[in-house]
């Protein structure tokens, strides 16, 4: 890397503390997304061509979200769906998945995660019937697998941006409760 490549790089850090905010509710530990968005911003500072007539900042700021993104596609990948709790886990010596989930801690968390839910559809279902429809649909509340926001538009016969705009509009309203 020339020294001008880590030049840009000292002094855009805080983008990356900018970046990796937007991904804080993600369940992902803070270090690491900001890891991520390091990586990104290292591979900006390669990659930049000023000659395209965009700014450092604005180009830096795509590569870090993508090197965010790349780390969640990733992450998928390496999920594994269990089949039974007895199957063993991956990289350990006969500890299996019921000997972790009986754990008193986790099941509180369980038992408390799945309350959460409980009040979240308990809001979801004090939705107008169309906004109701449009939750249910994003994310298969109603039995179905869950849609892209292009899908729902086409079943209700409406844009994708006003498909959008309902679930952006709806969410403030389920995190304080006043629909």
């Amino acid at each position: 890397m020339t020294q001008h490549q880590q030049a840009l790089c000292t002094d855009n850090m805080r983008l990356v503390s900018h970046c990796a905010m937007k991904f804080r509710e993600s369940g992902v530990s803070w270090d690491e997304l900001c890891s991520c968005g390091n990586l990104g911003l290292a591979k900006a500072a390669v990659t930049f061509a000023p000659e395209r007539n965009i700014r450092f900042s604005t180009y830096a700021g795509r590569c870090i979200d993508n090197e965010i993104y790349m780390h969640f596609r990733q992450g998928r990948k390496h999920c594994k769906v269990t089949e039974s709790l007895d199957d063993e886990i991956s990289g350990t010596e006969g500890l299996r998945y019921h000997d972790v989930l009986t754990d008193d801690t986790n099941m509180a968390s369980i038992v408390e995660n799945n309350l959460l839910a409980l009040d979240v559809i308990a809001k979801i279902q004090a939705l107008p019937v169309r906004n109701r429809n449009v939750w249910e649909m994003h994310y298969g509340l109603n039995g179905e697998p869950p849609l892209k926001q292009y899908q729902i538009a086409k079943r209700l016969g409406c844009s994708r941006s006003l498909v959008s705009r309902m679930l952006k509009e709806d969410l403030p309203k389920l995190r304080k409760g006043v629909i």
